[in-house]
């Protein structure tokens, strides 16, 4: 017996020393303080991460985000980690950020990733539905259960959820759960749902009948152009408004609707409503209202020019801005153009003066902008068109203008030849590309040799040189 109690001592002091020395190189990890308590969302380390920049990203402090994982300044940060976010108690899942979509609004969006309405602005301290302008950075939560949601068809006017529901093959109350519907007589009609698809999600967006709008060229500056191209789900027809100018779509390729618009220059930056209409074949409307930024031009300075005084707000003068306007405002259902636009005069130097400066007249303080370029003669005085398109108009011995040409390359897209010496095409010619158009003069408002040209579209002049060094759409 005693021999027995002898070894079990042993045994007793073997186990003790192996336990301590098990403690003593097991590595300690840091327990989050939260841990024990799922009810925050955790984002995973990127490359390039700092806690700074986290912390900054999700409004909260380093020294939160420290203490709520459990951790040291010394500690380092790898990619992959998963990080606590403090301050987003009942949000689930992991953060992730991304641009605010064309066609995305606070219901779609906290639909979209299961998250609470109030939450989600609390996590992106939304005031205001008009700050989830398009182009910004916001941040929110996906998991397993999102992966695969995919934009039901528009509950239209008339129709019941239910049969909405057997239409896609849904159970009509999971639906309504799965939509933040405490009951299936609460859906509205043209509101954004969601549905298991099955498949990882592509296109999610507000705009029923839409499977994906997209809107380029961001952020937006005065005096430059925007296109929207569309994918519909169905027989729609589409149009959108932008700080009062209109863009018009058209068939395009593989099934797509393109429309292009332009920014006036003197437009004042800020945020403005994208306002876009669908209408579907049944002639169900859909009105859909989203911000987007507009910034500055950067344009030059004001100078001031002297010129004839009657060439300077007159009757006369409105009469022509309006002949001219009633010519570019047209749209042609056809594009003609291919590529970026050739330059119009020979060489690429002799800007007399660049599109969108800003100009007084004869000393007075009313400021305008200037609606092209000014090319003049260095390496000859030949005009020729930058683009296939369809000669519009011919207007001589206009006040301000002179004699002017008026080239549309379809889509709301013209081309504008002002202060011409001699016009060598006639009204319906199709000119090519490179093809000698015209002569450079001195006719019109001009205080010397020169081109002014010009691109407008739906009669809002735009930057040429963008369209030299871009193809659109």
């Amino acid at each position: 017996m005693c021999r027995q109690n002898h070894l079990l001592k042993i045994a007793q002091k073997i186990f003790l020393a192996l336990l301590v020395l098990s403690i003593i190189h097991t590595p300690i990890l840091a327990e989050p303080v939260a841990a024990q308590d799922e009810t925050l969302p955790v984002y995973i380390v990127q490359s390039g991460d700092t806690l700074s920049y986290i912390a900054n990203q999700f409004y909260t402090t380093v020294d939160e985000i420290l203490a709520v994982n459990g951790l040291s300044n010394g500690d380092m940060l790898l990619i992959g980690d998963r990080l606590l976010i403090p301050g987003l108690e009942g949000m689930q899942g992991t953060l992730t950020t991304e641009y605010i979509p064309l066609g995305a609004n606070l219901r779609s969006l906290s639909r979209r990733t299961q998250s609470d309405p109030t939450s989600l602005a609390k996590l992106n301290k939304f005031t205001s539905q008009s700050e989830l302008f398009v182009g910004r950075r916001i941040a929110l939560t996906t998991s397993e259960v999102t992966q695969d949601l995919q934009t039901l068809p528009a509950l239209t006017p008339g129709q019941s959820w239910l049969e909405l529901a057997l239409l896609s093959g849904q159970n009509p109350w999971s639906l309504a759960r799965l939509n933040q519907l405490s009951s299936p007589n609460l859906a509205l009609p043209l509101d954004p749902y969601f549905y298991h698809s099955g498949q990882e999600a592509t296109e999610v967006l507000a705009i029923p009948g839409i499977r994906s709008i997209n809107i380029d060229n961001l952020p937006l500056r005065q005096g430059e152009t925007y296109v929207l191209k569309a994918e519909t789900a169905e027989n729609v027809s589409i149009s959108a408004e932008l700080a009062g100018n209109s863009a018009v779509f058209f068939p395009y390729e593989n099934g797509e609707l393109v429309a292009f618009g332009g920014i006036n220059a003197l437009q004042a930056p800020g945020a403005y409503p994208l306002k876009i209409t669908v209408t579907s074949a049944e002639n169900i409307t859909y009105n859909f209202d989203q911000w987007v930024i507009i910034k500055p031009g950067n344009f030059q300075s004001s100078i001031d020019l002297l010129v004839d005084p009657e060439t300077i707000d007159s009757p006369e003068i409105a009469e022509e801005d309006a002949r001219v306007r009633e010519i570019v405002t047209k749209v042609t259902p056809v594009k003609q153009w291919n590529g970026a636009f050739k330059y119009p005069i020979a060489g690429s130097g002799c800007v007399n003066a660049d599109f969108g400066s800003r100009r007084t007249y004869n000393g007075s303080d009313k400021v305008y902008y200037h609606t092209g370029i000014d090319l003049g003669y260095c390496e000859g005085t030949d005009v020729f068109a930058p683009a296939t398109g369809t000669v519009a108009a011919i207007l001589p011995n206009q006040l301000v203008r002179g004699n002017l040409l008026i080239i549309d390359h379809g889509l709301g897209v013209y081309s504008i030849y002002m202060h011409l010496s001699e016009i060598l095409v006639e009204v319906g010619e199709v000119v090519q590309p490179g093809q000698r158009i015209a002569i450079l003069g001195n006719t019109g408002r001009s205080t010397g040799p020169h081109l002014h040209f010009e691109i407008d579209i739906n009669g809002t002049p735009v930057n040429p040189w963008t369209w030299f060094y871009r193809e659109f759409p």
